[in-house]
């Protein structure tokens, strides 16, 4: 290649219904990690080619399978020195019985789980991907960005104080929305009441992996709920009514739950209001929180 220019390469990794890896045994005579076993099918892009009538070419050439790639992007791109790699995922059941190997490449071919995947890379026998077991977690359509599957990780429990920072940032998010917030002292009093919340089993949170994405507060002696927000890039995911239902499992179902919120014409309150309505709470009396005009909804006891 002359100077600036730069050199294409594909890989398509296919996988079955068990999610499980077609892998292929490079032939021992073959030029670059021979004989060692490798991903579905690899291979260079020729000129004229673009990256998907590349990879649709190796798999020709080296299964005998015919893909149609013309309206599927890489799932993702490795850079290197002098050109790029593309990584297309594609879901797909094939009879390895059925494919017809390019004998002058491909020595033979086997599907593989996980474990046994990692398995012969730690034996030495598989071209050492370092992202081999993420591949595993991957699907062959874009649902994802490059900060992972944001819905199905996300977990709901009480909380514990390696929570409280994650906590404190989603409070620092929202607490243009909590009357009293306003400030740092009123910051700070918060901060003494997570804590103490926290020993006594009154808060609650949604994490996903480390990072608190939902907070509720709640009070078993007044029946109440204290505080209840949701990062707004996790909102619609279900995480306000599932703190909810762990909070009923600790309060009183005989007697009335209450929250206090914004009154109507609030603009703040829109979304809360609907969501209170929609778990089933009725709009109660007008009150006054921390100088600030709100409402109390009520849950009906049982």
């Amino acid at each position: 290649m002359e100077k600036g220019e730069y050199h294409l390469v594909v890989h398509v990794c296919i996988f079955n219904s068990k999610n499980q890896l077609l892998i292929q045994q490079r032939q021992p005579f073959k030029k670059g990690w021979p004989n060692m076993w490798d991903v579905s099918v690899g291979g260079s892009a020729v000129a004229g080619d673009d990256s998907g009538q590349a990879a649709e070419r190796e798999v020709l050439e080296e299964l005998g399978l015919k893909l149609d790639l013309s309206e599927k992007r890489p799932s993702f791109t490795m850079n290197f020195s002098d050109g790029f790699d593309d990584y297309y995922i594609v879901k797909k059941d094939i009879d390895i019985g059925n494919l017809h190997l390019q004998n002058a490449e491909v020595k033979q071919v086997k599907w593989v789980g996980r474990e046994e995947a990692l398995r012969m890379q730690n034996a030495g026998i598989m071209v050492p991907y370092w992202f081999l077991d993420k591949l595993f977690d991957l699907g062959d359509i874009h649902e994802f960005d490059a900060h992972g599957n944001r819905e199905g990780g996300l977990t709901v429990g009480f909380a514990s104080f390696e929570n409280v920072e994650s906590w404190m940032s989603l409070v620092e998010i929202v607490r243009d929305n909590f009357p009293g917030l306003e400030t740092n002292e009123g910051i700070e009093e918060y901060y003494q009441t997570l804590i103490k919340n926290i020993k006594e089993e009154r808060a609650i949170c949604t994490l996903d992996g480390n990072m608190v994405t939902g907070i509720l507060l709640f009070s078993v002696k007044h029946n109440m709920i204290g505080c209840l927000a949701v990062h707004p890039e996790y909102r619609r995911k279900n995480i306000a009514s599932r703190m909810i239902e762990l909070m009923l499992t600790k309060l009183d179902s005989n007697r009335d739950i209450s929250v206090e919120t914004f009154r109507e014409g609030d603009e703040k309150g829109i979304a809360s209001r609907a969501f209170y309505i929609y778990m089933g709470f009725v709009p109660g009396e007008l009150t006054v929180s921390l100088n600030y005009p709100t409402q109390r909804f009520i849950l009906k006891s049982k």
